[in-house]
């Protein structure tokens, strides 16, 4: 899915006033299908290419791993014959164990499942029709995140429904900033700033003088404000780019993966916290939860900052938690998502 925008404010320094004081350098290229960018503080040149280079090359590994597009990725190999098991890469077996955690959490808001349905959407999509209720409910049947069975030692993914396919694009940027993040602090270089798309990760040092990473925020339906990153993630998402309207009618490109339909209420998320991948996630799940269904469910991932926005018919709703994205961190931030909690005040849609 594609993500809003998160702007890196500021100009980047290539040459400093003093040679001895560590330059910023910014460098870019498509991955995941989207721009991703890396910013490296370090003294020599020499360095912060190499660092540069050595998160880009974990972006591009994760998109062999993950891509739904790539008809050579490793997700679009995993066999569709249910009980079928195949030993995974550890990045397609970690990214796929997150992703049913956080489905479990949020109560199939978010689905890694979810792959028949997108592709019946984009389908219709570029057809300009919406996709029969037949197609639909074909689609759904296949999809449930309960099907799918892991094992940890053996490392292997098995589906328990023919016609099953795994879908990353609500996790997988977030996911791959992080991994890069993380290589190049392994490599000695923690300066840095990873952005795929509207998914961005900061090193745990910040640049000299500052307390972090400035970022601006955007979603096109509430005020921009600017928050300052360090040692985490943020995440945004929403339908401001990506929507068909037909017969006046207005459809997301976000799909309640419950129900196999697209959002008609505009919406956008923004979420904050210690693990890329989840606030990857998270805004997707807050973007189907919308304002009535988000305090419920931001209960089961302490130590995550969000807001949601959503245009009703009768008007325009927020929320946030205190404090918001914009806020200053949490003492709980070290906390990820417990296992196997289950979302208070769930939705009405009953889980398949």
């Amino acid at each position: 899915m594609l993500l809003l925008p998160l702007a890196l404010v500021g100009s980047v320094a290539f040459a400093q006033a003093d040679p001895t004081q560590p330059a910023v350098e910014s460098f870019t290229e498509i991955a995941m299908g989207v721009d991703v960018t890396v910013k490296v503080v370090a003294p020599e040149a020499s360095d912060r290419l190499a660092a540069a280079r050595l998160a880009m090359a974990e972006v591009r590994a994760c998109d062999e791993a993950l891509s739904d597009w790539q008809a050579s990725s490793e997700c679009r190999r995993l066999p569709r014959t249910a009980g079928a098991a195949t030993i995974a890469s550890e990045r397609l077996f970690t990214a796929t164990a997150r992703s049913i955690e956080i489905a479990r959490a949020t109560e199939g808001r978010f689905d890694p499942t979810i792959s028949p349905i997108v592709q019946a959407w984009r389908t219709a999509r570029a057809k300009g029709a919406l996709p029969d209720t037949a197609t639909v409910d074909a689609a759904r049947s296949r999809v449930g995140w309960q099907h799918v069975g892991l094992d940890a030692r053996a490392r292997t993914i098995t589906f328990g429904c023919d016609g099953m396919a795994l879908d990353f694009g609500g996790i997988g940027k977030g996911f791959a900033a992080q991994r890069a993040s993380a290589a190049m602090v392994a490599s000695g270089q923690p300066n840095h700033l990873v952005a795929v798309a509207g998914d961005l990760f900061a090193g745990p040092v910040a640049p000299l003088g500052k307390l972090g990473w400035t970022i601006r925020k955007e979603d096109g339906l509430d005020e921009p404000f600017e928050l300052v990153l360090l040692g985490e993630a943020v995440s945004t998402s929403g339908d401001l780019e990506q929507f068909i309207e037909i017969d006046g009618v207005r459809h997301s490109h976000i799909i309640d993966p419950r129900t196999g339909r697209a959002l008609r209420e505009r919406t956008a998320s923004c979420v904050r916290g210690p693990d890329g991948a989840t606030c990857d996630a998270l805004a997707t799940a807050l973007c189907v939860a919308g304002v009535r269904e988000a305090a419920g469910l931001m209960r089961a991932f302490p130590g995550y900052r969000a807001s949601v926005i959503t245009i009703e018919s009768d008007g325009r709703r927020t929320w946030s938690t205190t404090p918001g994205p914009e806020g200053p961190p949490c003492a709980a931030d070290a906390v990820t998502v417990p296992k196997g909690v289950i979302v208070p005040d769930s939705a009405s849609q009953p889980q398949r």
